[in-house]
């Protein structure tokens, strides 16, 4: 279950002040400040730890997965593949239901292609859910930066993204899929872990993990290949603006869990990680 959420979430007050995860990770002069985002978000997620606010403000720079902003000229592949090619009669009737629980034109989703399709379903479920992109994490201190006149920086570009996402297997059938099967469990599962990233529970984060069911080829081209490439250039930081500086990094809190995450794979680069934030458990089940 769940194989396709992370896709859109993350790829996510008490007596201690739980928080969302962040960690420092520093090598030499080199600092980062590494924060998980859920690239959706309602108001409740906000303001963010005036730790997280004041290193931005003192930063050389607020690293993101990739600035939305620069989009001109980015170029989409033929289309090869619609919807309706890809799936049986049964999961085109579910979609058809879907389509209209959610007031999407069913016809509209069946003659794109598979991936177009499974984000626009998962959006508008989303957004059923009281939650928007417009509040996600990464989206909000990316406007905090740029009013500040602080630097943003990327990791990778749309253009990479857009490929990634294009490029997959008959189009993203297997997304699309995922979109279908999680979606009478995606309301339950998408608030609990907007609950554990509010409250820091990294316990619950990695079992969110453990509950995808992505294929091997997913996983390795969305996550481990990409922590890879990250990694590899946040330890070779002359791309940065200033080498020997302070940065705030912002990615999916799915690319901070698991056994290859990012944080792991930086300290076999001689980073120092050290968790920050303090946290408490949430008390919410992904599954009935």
């Amino acid at each position: 279950m769940y194989k396709g959420l992370w896709a859109t979430l993350l790829l996510l007050s008490s007596s201690l002040c739980a928080e969302p995860l962040f960690w420092s990770a520093e090598k030499g002069d080199l600092k980062y400040l590494i924060l998980g985002s859920v690239h959706v978000g309602d108001e409740s997620m906000f303001p963010l730890p005036q730790a997280i606010v004041d290193t931005l403000q003192a930063s050389d720079g607020l690293i993101l997965e990739a600035d939305i902003r620069k989009n001109q000229n980015v170029a989409y592949p033929e289309q090869t593949l619609s919807s309706k090619d890809v799936l049986s009669d049964t999961q085109i009737a579910t979609l058809k239901n879907i389509a209209s629980q959610l007031q999407i034109n069913a016809n509209e989703l069946l003659s794109s292609p598979p991936w177009a399709a499974a984000l626009l379903i998962q959006m508008k479920q989303i957004e059923s859910f009281g939650y928007s992109s417009d509040t996600g994490v990464d989206l909000m201190l990316m406007y905090k930066a740029t009013t500040r006149n602080i630097p943003v920086l990327s990791l990778e570009t749309v253009q990479f993204q857009i490929d990634l996402l294009t490029g997959q297997q008959e189009s993203g059938k297997e997304l699309l899929i995922s979109a279908l099967d999680d979606f009478n469990d995606a309301e339950k599962a998408t608030h609990c872990l907007i609950d554990s990233w509010k409250a820091g529970d990294l316990e619950k984060l990695n079992e969110f993990s453990g509950l995808t069911e992505l294929s091997p080829e997913f996983e390795q081209a969305f996550i481990h290949q990409r922590n890879t490439d990250w990694v590899n250039k946040l330890s070779k930081p002359s791309w940065l603006p200033n080498p020997e500086g302070s940065y705030v990094l912002v990615v999916g809190t799915l690319h901070l869990v698991g056994d290859r995450n990012v944080l792991v794979q930086l300290r076999k680069q001689g980073f120092k990680v050290t968790q920050q934030s303090n946290s408490k458990k949430a008390n919410c089940q992904f599954k009935s």
